[in-house]
């Protein structure tokens, strides 16, 4: 199992920028622009070097997948992700910190659905990450954004 760190769009044959969306695409249900943000926003940040994809993967599956923003106006987590079939052996943590390191910060800017808030507290709760805002309406109408580290 290896660490990749994404810098380009040409990504390794074996996993396409069609092919992390495929893995990503659950995220539809939270955020609903979230195929333009990624064909539009994500892939020509990555050509001019404000966001990177970070993976973990073997020769033949991703197993998680970290989008992080890294600006001097900001340092964030987009959107993390690790496959079902590999939750709970250590991948989530491993893509925070290699998230850190690149982001040079330990307290990075990022948000999360009020559904996916429950999944992600243990993990904020251990890295010490602090509860900022919480907006509503902010993705979706009637429903709650939770924001953290934001002006830290």
């Amino acid at each position: 199992m290896c660490l990749h760190q994404m810098t380009t769009i040409n990504i390794k044959p074996s996993f396409s920028e069609v092919a992390i969306y495929h893995y990503l695409s659950e995220a539809k249900r939270f955020y609903p622009n979230f195929d333009l943000w990624y064909f539009t926003n994500v892939l020509s940040s990555i050509a001019r070097k404000e966001k990177q994809i970070l993976m973990i993967q073997d020769d033949k599956d991703l197993k998680g997948v970290s989008i992080i923003k890294n600006t001097q106006e900001e340092k964030k987590i987009c959107t993390l992700r690790v496959m079902e079939k590999y939750q709970n052996r250590g991948i989530g943590l491993r893509l925070f910190e290699k998230s850190f390191e690149t982001l040079q910060t330990r307290f990075p800017l990022l948000s999360v659905s009020e559904e996916k808030y429950p999944d992600f507290k243990k993990i904020f709760d251990y890295y010490g990450f602090k509860l900022t805002s919480i907006k509503e309406n902010y993705y979706r109408i009637g429903k709650k954004e939770f924001f953290f580290n934001e002006n830290l």
